[in-house]
């Protein structure tokens, strides 16, 4: 038979319970704070942000080691007025300039909002290899943004490139059965 002071009891001890163990579980996040507040770039790409202009997913895509390269990311302008950009990767001056309208943004892989292709911003010769990163700077606006971009196989979502970039990607070919055995 269950009285009202053993209910009151039992209640009383859960309520304690719960005060003394929130606390203790709440710690957690002194020393370990929510990722969900870390800023952080969500693409394979760096970005970088100024006073006009902003970079986002910014990254190089090559086969590397003196093949061509191709760049690739978004600009966006803040300003009331067109931005003109100049784009350098590992010291070398990229053509064309490319003009980014006012509030608006311009991927550096020549690809319109439509999804039509336009002129790509390539990079002659990169002697550094996927993996690696190389310094990229965009100069518009007024300012320079750099940034220390990785380079990344024409292969995957960048596929693509593979022709400005010194051509397709082969998969390593796969062991058979006893291939290799001794």
């Amino acid at each position: 038979m269950t009285t009202a002071r053993t209910a009151r009891t039992r209640r009383l001890a859960a309520l304690t319970l719960v005060a003394l163990a929130t606390p203790a579980l709440s710690g957690c996040l002194v020393n370990s704070p929510q990722a969900t507040t870390l800023e952080y770039a969500p693409a394979d790409g760096v970005q970088a942000d100024g006073e006009t202009i902003d970079v986002r997913d910014l990254l190089v895509v090559s086969q590397g080691d003196g093949a061509p390269a191709v760049v690739s990311g978004s600009v966006i302008n803040q300003s009331a007025e067109p931005v003109t950009l100049t784009v350098t990767v590992a010291g070398e001056a990229l053509t064309p300039e490319v003009t980014v309208e006012p509030e608006s943004s311009a991927r550096l892989d020549g690809m319109a909002p439509d999804g039509t292709a336009g002129e790509r911003l390539v990079v002659p010769a990169l002697d550094a290899t996927a993996g690696q990163h190389v310094d990229v700077r965009i100069t518009g606006g007024g300012e320079t943004l750099a940034a220390s971009a990785p380079v990344l196989l024409p292969q995957g979502p960048y596929a693509d490139y593979a022709d400005d970039a010194g051509g397709t990607v082969e998969p390593p070919a796969e062991h058979s059965e006893g291939e290799g055995d001794h």
